[in-house]
């Protein structure tokens, strides 16, 4: 494919619709490829997904509404994507 990220990224949103890609996503799925992997199919998570204190999340956004997730997920020191 011999494309950057970016170039690849803008590609699929034009020929799809906006947003259809992000850069993260395709950088990732660009070192799957060039591995050898070509497998679409998603792999298997062999650890547990993190045990959130909903009750304390709760009382950090009531307590600040205008924290943002990265806030949150430092505070409680769990990763970003799992407070999103």
């Amino acid at each position: 494919m011999g494309h950057k990220a970016v170039e690849t990224t803008h590609n699929i949103d034009s020929t799809f619709s906006p947003r259809t890609a992000n850069e993260r996503t395709v950088q990732w799925w660009s070192k799957k490829f060039r591995k050898g992997d070509k497998s679409l199919e998603d792999e298997e998570h062999s650890r547990r997904p993190p045990e959130v204190d909903n009750d304390l999340l709760r009382a950090i956004i009531e307590a600040h509404p205008l924290t943002t997730t990265q806030e949150v997920a430092k505070e409680l020191n769990i990763d970003h994507s799992t407070v999103v």
